[in-house]
């Protein structure tokens, strides 16, 4: 069975190698979608009796695993050293990324944080990043 949850969030970024608007300093407000994959649970009298997980643990891992280290926070590359030393003087919250911040890297990103603190026997099969409600990335682990 598979379930889903969203959660929201307001962050900046810029590519500077992008030849669009996007090498600019800016913010998204995204839209980050987890799609997780496990067993009904069926242990009779169960608290999550019916449910892979209950909607309310896995908005806590995204929260804890996402929002609360990227909302209102910036995501910066690691070889973007200009704006790197800016934004770590200006922010509390910065994510330094491996690659560029696209939507594809924070993708990935999220997927990965997730990954490791799931229930046993529950899985991430697909994360969705919407950088703009016309715009996103979808990563499944490979």
């Amino acid at each position: 069975m598979l379930i889903s949850r969203k959660i929201e969030i307001d962050y900046g970024h810029t590519l500077p190698n992008s030849f669009t608007f996007c090498n600019q300093l800016h913010g998204h407000r995204g839209v980050i979608v987890a799609t997780v994959e496990g067993p009904v649970i069926d242990r009779e009298g169960d608290a999550e009796e019916g449910m892979v997980m209950d909607f309310k643990f896995l908005h806590r891992i995204m929260k804890e695993r996402i929002h609360d280290v990227l909302d209102h926070g910036f995501a910066i590359w690691k070889n973007d050293h200009e704006d790197l030393e800016f934004i770590l003087k200006r922010n509390t919250r910065v994510l330094v990324t491996d690659e560029p911040p696209t939507a594809e890297c924070l993708a990935k990103w999220a997927f990965n944080e997730l990954r490791d603190n799931l229930p046993e026997g529950v899985t991430i099969k697909n994360l969705r990043w919407y950088e703009t409600p016309n715009n996103w990335a979808d990563f499944d682990g490979k």
